[in-house]
């Protein structure tokens, strides 16, 4: 579902859910353990790649969250969702995310916690959770604000449409037309990071998170401001009409 691999000091975290990678519960507490196992490793750089043809990740598996108790099963649902975030984010290590099939919602958001992204043209990438009545994170909000301009972020996140990577080059370190080229690109950079000191990189990257510390502030308000939207009347219409594969109708 879910693994950590080592090889030859390059830790690889591996996406393979389903054909999606959308994610539920069991495939959050997945993750957590692969972050951890990446965390505790002797890798010098952690890489995200998903297993799955055409996905990177489509977020969330909303027929799960469709049919979830919420008074009892959802906000432990969101510590996980932030937990992986916030995790993944704080690895002492440099990240890579592999973006090689389509990154949405959720999928999107681990791309945006790693420290460098490669992307293939083809693929589209974005945060439409306003189209399902879901309040996009500040805290990642503010992560694609850093990448790409706040104002260019804003804008987006409003709207709530994907793009392809080519419409944002900024988001990524590099856009490949296939995706052996883009494995090939990460590879560089992960023979560049690896031959650093790795004291050194850990170092100046807890100092950049020090930096930062006012981004991982918000994950608090984030999540309880997230159980409140998740239950909102919009919300549980834009799950259902997502998971019944019809546009939705707000109320709001």
């Amino acid at each position: 579902m879910i693994s950590f691999e080592l090889n030859e000091g390059i830790g690889f975290i591996k996406l393979a859910i389903n054909d999606k990678n959308s994610f539920s519960n069991e495939s959050f507490l997945a993750l957590k353990k692969a972050i951890q196992d990446a965390k505790e490793s002797s890798a010098k750089v952690v890489v995200l790649r998903s297993e799955s043809n055409g996905s990177f990740s489509l977020g969330l598996d909303l027929t799960t969250v469709s049919t979830m108790d919420m008074s009892k099963d959802l906000a432990p649902f969101l510590e996980l969702f932030y937990h992986n975030l916030t995790e993944l984010y704080q690895l002492p290590m440099p990240t890579i995310a592999e973006v090689s099939g389509h990154a949405l919602g959720y999928g999107a958001m681990l791309a945006l916690v790693c420290d460098y992204r490669f992307a293939t043209s083809d693929i589209r990438f974005g945060l439409p959770e306003v189209k399902i009545g879901i309040q996009v994170p500040s805290f990642v909000y503010a992560l694609m604000g850093e990448a790409v301009g706040y104002d260019v972020a804003k804008r987006h996140v409003l709207l709530g449409d994907a793009f392809k990577a080519k419409e944002m080059p900024t988001l990524f370190e590099d856009i490949t037309e296939s995706d052996e080229d883009l494995k090939k690109k990460s590879k560089s950079l992960q023979t560049k990071l690896k031959k650093n000191s790795y004291s050194a990189m850990k170092d100046t990257k807890s100092g950049i998170l020090s930096v930062h510390k006012p981004l991982l502030s918000l994950v608090k308000d984030d999540v309880t401001n997230t159980i409140k939207s998740i239950q909102s009347a919009d919300a549980k219409e834009g799950i259902s009409a997502s998971v019944e594969v019809r546009r939705p109708v707000f109320t709001s």
